[in-house]
Formats: structure tokens, sequence, C-alpha cells
């Protein structure tokens, strides 16, 4: 059995179209002190990117996206549905991919105004008793 051990690694990710870069722990190698995978702290370091990336770009992340569901009582499916998306879009938002710009726009104005809000519900509602 490979002996490893856990220390602090700088990498870099790209996410859209930039370069973000990130100090999080990383497994390696004790033999040949090479990083080696581990997806529980490759994963920590891709989220602790995305949420740098969205720090630093005021994009809408995963629990603003929830509050918005919770505060409508929607499911993914149905605020899908609301705001014409698809709801793996929904379902990859929530799960911390980062939306593109004009979506994450479109969050934004959603949750900032709720008026707005309820009139993409209204006039979802409208167009299903067509």
């Amino acid at each position: 059995m490979t002996k490893t051990y856990v220390k602090d690694y700088t990498n870099t990710f790209e996410i859209k179209g930039e370069t973000i870069e990130v100090t999080a722990p990383a497994r390696f190698d004790s033999k040949t002190n090479k990083i080696i995978d581990d997806m529980e702290l490759d994963n920590r370091a891709i989220k602790m990117a995305q949420n740098k990336y969205r720090k630093k770009f005021n994009v809408i992340g995963p629990i603003d996206i929830k509050a918005l569901r919770k505060k409508w009582n929607l499911t993914q499916k149905q605020l899908a549905n609301v705001i014409g998306w698809s709801p793996l879009t929904i379902t990859l938002y929530e799960v911390g991919e980062i939306p593109t710009k004009s979506n994450n726009r479109l969050l934004k104005v959603l949750i900032k105004h709720p008026q707005a809000m309820k009139d993409f519900i209204e006039e979802s509602e409208d167009q299903e008793e067509l």
C-alpha cells in the first residue's frame, strides 16, 4: 500500500476563460513527493476555485438559486419552466456549475426584484392554460 501525505498545494483552474489560482490541501505520494489523485480533495479545490470566481465576478451561486426556489416554493423543474430553461440547467447550477453571463444576469434580476419573478411565474401559468 502506497503511503501518502496531505499538504497545501497551489493550483490553477480555468473557469469561463479566466485563470483562477487557489491553495488547497492535496495528496502526495510519500516516496516520490508527487501529487496524486484524491477525488475528495480535488473536488474541494475545484469548489474553492469556483467560489473564488463567483466572488470575483459577482456570480450567483447554488445557495442563491436554492433560496430563490424556496422563496417561491418551486421545484427545480418548476423554476426551469418559469424561466424557460431545462431542468438540467437548474440542477447543474445548484451543484456548483457556473451560470452563463446571460443566465447569471437573469437570476440576479429575479432575486433582486420579486415583482419580476412574480411576473415570470404568472406568465408561465398563463402559457400552461393555452
